[in-house]
């Protein structure tokens, strides 16, 4: 009996042990047939996860670390497996390819993975594949990337908090005596401040930046702690009040530990049943239905300057083309205006703050820069004062776009796409439902590029006329705006955005709605700092390249020692 029982509690336990074994089998990641990976991970139930969240835990960057899988691989195509139990995520690092797939090949269509982080977002047009809501969201938007808009309200929005940033950043300069400072939060505070007029024009009049010069004012040098020529200034800081304000800051927080979750659609079902969430949101919705309200009572006395306005003028002419009513309470006006003010502030400010790193290690090309711009504008040279926008927008000042475009190129963010049917890249496949991750950080972009054999193309991507790398025999991780220059027939340096490889924008039918306002931002704030300030050299400890990813790529610390430029003896007031 006890030998019968024997026998048949081992086979139970052998049926178990097989069980579980097969299990664990089919639980490991399963790689795609062809594509290169990392052999240890796919023996492993979490895959790449672990190795990626040690370095993503010191570098912050999880870009950094897909480039550096494609090194590792040396393969412009490869795979890796981060989330347990899913389909494995395609790297790809070849520029050729990655032009064709976002401008021309419909089967690949906006990443679920990025969509599914930002579902809080609601009917914000980003977060659609490409089809009837897509482009009725855009069809909204359109008025607010065209010349008209943006030299008429958005450029002077920009030039107005520019001098307000200035006004505060000659005030720290003053009181800092020759030591650096950190400006992160002044140049976030003005890109903020920058998309809340974008988006809500003279009907809004809180801003960021104005708490922070109030406390600045009131301080005297005495006031501070002392310290070496070298040791930073770390001066007082106004927190940020109001409701609105404070959702306009917890959103992306939400959004970005919604993106690392196991289960973002899980994350966010869980989450708004909690009151802070319902917070969150609810002030959200409550402003921008009286913005909503504010706006169309200026419609109706005949004018339409904010974003907003120009949302509700373009649904009243949609609705009385197709012979309804106008729907004016509908969601996607909160949706649309709050991740507008999002995405504008997070990515703007954090290309601001690289220009301001990159002008600082390398003075040869701010003093360059700033040459360039007192030589382009002459009467406001003459005045000795800061330039208006008009005249900032109006001057043909090549320099100043390739400076623009290089700190973009450095700082290029990894665009996504989502397979929607079996397909190919590279004559590898790519079965229905994989994430593409375009990494533009590495080889062919950062790096020299990876060998790909022209027969694996598709005709198209063979066919395409594009300079698909730069000269590798240069170091492509160096800061030289000229690699953007041409000379034309009459020996003029003249601006060339196809250059060479860049994807910070995406490209295509989904390329960044906010390019045009994002890249004059830039252009704008850029150039009057540079006008108004030497940023001199600072210590090697506050000079930090490590980077945070979220929404946007921003650095981890920006310090600046400033010298007031010798042009610039008047300094704008706000």
């Amino acid at each position: 009996m006890s030998t019968l029982l024997a026998t048949s509690t081992g086979a139970v336990l052998s049926a178990v042990f097989v069980s579980v074994h097969l299990l664990y089998q089919w639980l490991l990641p399963k790689p795609i047939p062809g594509i290169p990976y990392n052999p240890e991970a796919a023996k492993r139930l979490f895959g790449d996860a672990p190795d990626m969240l040690r370095e993503v835990s010191v570098t912050g960057e999880f870009g950094v670390w897909c480039a550096t899988q494609v090194k590792k691989m040396n393969s412009p195509v490869c795979q890796v497996f981060i989330r347990p139990f899913a389909k494995p995520w395609v790297l790809l690092a070849d520029f050729r390819e990655s032009r064709d797939i976002l401008m021309r090949r419909r089967e690949f269509d906006k990443s679920r993975f990025i969509s599914d982080g930002m579902a809080c977002l609601g009917e914000f047009h980003g977060l659609y594949r490409t089809g009837p809501e897509f482009k009725s969201n855009r069809q909204l938007l359109q008025d607010l990337m065209t010349s008209t808009f943006l030299n008429g309200h958005a450029g002077h929005a920009m030039h107005t908090h520019g001098l307000r940033l200035i006004n505060l950043l000659e005030l720290k300069r003053g009181l800092a005596q020759g030591r650096p400072f950190s400006v992160s939060h002044d140049i976030e505070y003005t890109a903020v401040d920058t998309m809340l007029t974008f988006a809500f024009a003279d009907n809004w009049d809180q801003t960021t930046l104005g708490p922070q010069t109030e406390v600045i004012e009131k301080l005297k040098v005495s006031d501070l702690r002392g310290g070496g020529i070298d040791d930073p200034v770390d001066f007082p800081h106004a927190p940020v009040e109001g409701e609105f304000l404070h959702a306009i800051y917890e959103a992306p927080k939400i959004m970005e530990k919604a993106t690392v979750s196991w289960s973002p659609k899980l994350s966010f079902w869980w989450w708004s049943r909690k009151a802070w969430y319902k917070q969150v949101f609810g002030h959200r919705d409550r402003v921008i239905r009286e913005q909503v309200q504010t706006g169309l009572e200026n419609l109706r006395d005949g004018h339409a300057v904010s974003a907003v306005e120009h949302m509700l003028m373009r649904e009243t002419a949609r609705a009385e083309k197709e012979g309804r009513k106008p729907q004016y309470d509908r969601s996607v006006f909160i949706d649309e205006t709050f991740a507008s003010i999002i995405a504008g502030h997070h990515t703007t400010s954090g290309a601001i703050m690289w220009a301001i790193k990159y002008l600082t290690r390398y003075p040869d090309v701010q003093s360059k820069l700033r040459h360039i711009l007192y030589a382009s504008l002459t009467e406001a040279s003459r005045e000795k004062r800061i330039p208006s926008f008009q005249e900032l927008q109006k001057a043909h000042i090549p320099y100043l776009d390739a400076v623009i475009e290089e700190v973009n190129r450095l700082n290029a963010f990894t665009v996504t796409r989502h397979a929607t049917v079996d397909t190919q890249i590279l004559g590898y496949p790519i079965p229905k439902g994989t994430e593409v991750f375009m990494v533009s950080n590495g080889p062919g972009f950062l790096a020299p590029h990876l060998p790909v054999d022209d027969a694996r193309r598709t005709e198209p991507s063979r066919a395409a006329k594009l300079r698909d790398y730069w000269d590798e025999a240069e170091d492509l991780t160096v800061f030289r705006p000229e690699r953007w220059l041409s000379v034309d027939g009459q020996g003029n340096a003249e601006f060339d955005g196809a250059a060479g490889p860049q994807l910070v924008f995406g490209l295509g039918p989904r390329a960044c709605w906010g390019r045009r306002l994002a890249v004059l931002e830039m252009r704008t704030v850029v150039a009057m700092l540079v006008w108004t300030f030497e940023m001199l050299e600072i210590p090697e400890s506050l000079s930090s390249y490590r980077a945070e990813e979220g929404i946007a790529r921003a650095p981890h610390v920006c310090y600046v020692r400033l010298k007031k430029a010798c042009v610039a003896d008047v300094v704008a007031g706000a």
